[in-house]
């Protein structure tokens, strides 16, 4: 049963959360560092779990709740929303999460908050079964997800939309990326076995293969030594799609954590690889895994338009360029289920313009006959492929090389993933070349 501790923290951790003080893998690492506590699958279950079902928990909690909580009061309401989450979800006993629930109240000194609490909770128990009832009518409480993000997946994906909330909420696999500068697929699946840790290969990817079950990476053969790697799927499809080649000069536009750099690299290890990031600790992430990979590249902490603009005065010219834009994430959500509380329409107006930005920034780095690979983790046309329409009908020097897989959709340009249970996460790919 949960700890009063870990309840707490995960109070905590979602107050400051709806606050939008820090995103939840941010104020997971904050409250609880994982070697001091062992409750660490707990309390992130509580915390995933809260997000991917917010919309339903507020839904039933209106329902008892007659008289709105004061802002100052958050926490009781946090603390309410997971006592739902654990008497729907979770395998817990309903009395034991009751009794808990309501004597977090005198820990978060609260004592007036006992009985509110106390009646919410048993009345969501009593009527759970009509209270499913109306949340399968109601397609936003169903796939809780938030209205103005089921309208554009709605407008963009008729006939997917549904599909797409309903693996959103799926908790997403483990996958590896295998180095096969160090080893072969056979030979690792072969080492994870010997510890029984069964796998599957991927289906869209040569290095990539599935965990039955996550692990830490701390006990995967060969790790901190660089023979394989934690990278989604859909994401490894990076480097195949573009190709890099020994002694080309690389650029991964907006590099952070890494993954695709160490991917570039281990399928080039003689390219030239240059990584740019504007955000100083994730860049220090990139730095940490090339030197697990032992690969080298050149870090640059830099805003990539600014820096665009350095080499472009300096005529500076690369082979090939990863531009994985900054995006809405949409495509990663039941990874990061803080998205749907975190993200607002009015973000994606905000970052449309940047992509394009981006976009007509870099190209001039390319050199004739290169190719740019553009790419994001959303499933939104607004950040994909209405972004590589709008850049190939202002732009001389551009020709699209159409995507033919079969993985994804086609698309009018570039080529739409959507998130698979028990696979990938949902990605969007177009390849342009300098003509």
């Amino acid at each position: 049963m949960t700890s009063d501790p870990t309840r707490i923290t995960a109070v905590k951790i979602l107050q400051q959360l709806l606050l939008q003080k820090g995103s939840l893998s941010t104020l997971l690492d904050k409250y609880n560092p994982k070697d001091q506590n062992d409750n660490a699958p707990v309390l992130q279950a509580l915390c995933y779990g809260f997000c991917r079902y917010y919309e339903q928990l507020v839904f039933i909690s209106g329902r008892f709740i007659t008289k709105p909580l004061r802002k100052k009061d958050q926490d009781i309401h946090c603390l309410i929303l997971i006592g739902i989450y654990q008497l729907f979800f979770m395998r817990m006993p309903d009395y034991a999460v009751i009794n808990e629930s309501v004597a977090t109240c005198e820990k978060l000194k609260k004592v007036w908050a006992k009985k509110l609490v106390n009646a919410v909770l048993r009345s969501s128990q009593r009527e759970m079964e009509s209270l499913h009832v109306m949340i399968d009518n109601k397609p936003e409480l169903k796939y809780s997800h938030p209205a103005w993000l089921i309208s554009m997946l709605q407008q963009n994906w008729p006939n997917d939309y549904l599909s797409i909330m309903q693996n959103n909420n799926l908790q997403a696999p483990m996958t590896l990326r295998v180095n096969k500068n160090k080893t072969s697929v056979k030979q690792y699946r072969d080492s994870l076995d010997q510890i029984n840790l069964p796998t599957r290969p991927g289906s869209l990817s040569e290095s990539a293969l599935i965990l039955n079950e996550p692990s830490p990476v701390d006990i995967l053969p060969g790790f901190y030594d660089g023979l394989v790697s934690v990278q989604d799927e859909a994401s490894q499809l990076a480097v195949s799609l573009l190709a890099p080649k020994n002694k080309e000069t690389i650029l991964d536009a907006c590099a952070a954590p890494g993954g695709k750099s160490c991917a570039i690299l281990e399928q080039a290890p003689e390219a030239l690889l240059f990584a740019v990031d504007n955000d100083a600790f994730r860049l220090q992430r990139v730095e940490e895994n090339l030197t697990r990979i032992q690969a080298n590249a050149q870090l640059i902490h830099k805003d990539i338009i600014e820096q665009a603009r350095l080499w472009q005065a300096e005529s500076k010219q690369f082979d090939r360029i990863l531009l994985d834009v900054p995006c809405s994430g949409t495509g990663v959500i039941r990874r990061h289920p803080d998205i749907k509380l975190l993200r607002q329409a009015n973000d994606i107006d905000k970052l449309a313009p940047l992509q394009q930005n981006i976009l007509l920034a870099v190209w001039p780095l390319l050199k004739k006959g290169g190719l740019l690979l553009y790419s994001t983790c959303s499933v939104l046309k607004t950040e994909n492929s209405q972004q590589v329409e709008k850049f190939i009908l202002q732009t001389d020097d551009v020709m699209e090389i159409p995507i033919t897989a079969n993985w994804g959709i086609a698309c009018e340009h570039g080529r739409q993933l959507f998130p698979k249970p028990e696979s990938h996460d949902g990605f969007y790919y177009a390849l342009l070349q300098k003509c």
